[in-house]
């Protein structure tokens, strides 16, 4: 596994609750057939390839939007039942490879997300911290130039899951 070369001034940041046990939110996490109700960006039909669920692991997704399909990737890091994922995320091709982003932008080509799971009152709440890996200074600056844009897919990602956890009964 790489380092994890932080680029401080590009940390990205995202806190959202869910009215769920923290067991089920993260359990959501965890499953293919959860992930394909809710994970991804909303404007795309997102679909699991393969979900792999442990440190080393790999969870493996398409993403089609016009026509057009795309590729992401976990490689998970550490995970810690109901309190912790470290993944690093990435674009990538139909084998899990990681691939430039398919826009025109210096990006990194891997980011380190840490979700941290707290839960009050049955209430659960998400804390995504993210920053590049290895990152050019012109990499870092394309990451913090999105960071609005980032809030709003990870907002609406993670309403998904809201949504999703509340069809489940929950």
């Amino acid at each position: 596994m790489k380092t994890h070369t932080t680029d401080r001034e590009a940390d990205f940041s995202l806190v959202h609750v869910c009215n769920a046990p923290r067991s089920l939110v993260f359990k959501a996490f965890s499953n293919a057939d959860a992930l394909n109700e809710w994970w991804g960006p909303v404007e795309t039909n997102n679909s699991v390839i393969s979900l792999d669920f442990r440190p080393g692991g790999i969870f493996h997704f398409s993403m089609e939007a016009g026509g057009h399909v795309s590729y992401g990737r976990f490689l998970f890091h550490q995970i810690i039942p109901d309190e912790l994922l470290e993944f690093t995320n990435a674009f990538a091709d139909e084998k899990a490879q990681v691939v430039k982003p398919p826009f025109d932008l210096d990006f990194p080509l891997e980011i380190f997300y840490r979700i941290v799971f707290t839960e009050e009152k049955g209430k659960t709440t998400l804390t995504l911290t993210g920053y590049p890996v290895d990152a050019t200074p012109e990499e870092a600056a394309g990451f913090r130039s999105i960071r609005g844009s980032m809030d709003q897919g990870f907002s609406a990602t993670f309403g998904q899951l809201s949504r999703f956890l509340e069809k489940q009964g929950i």
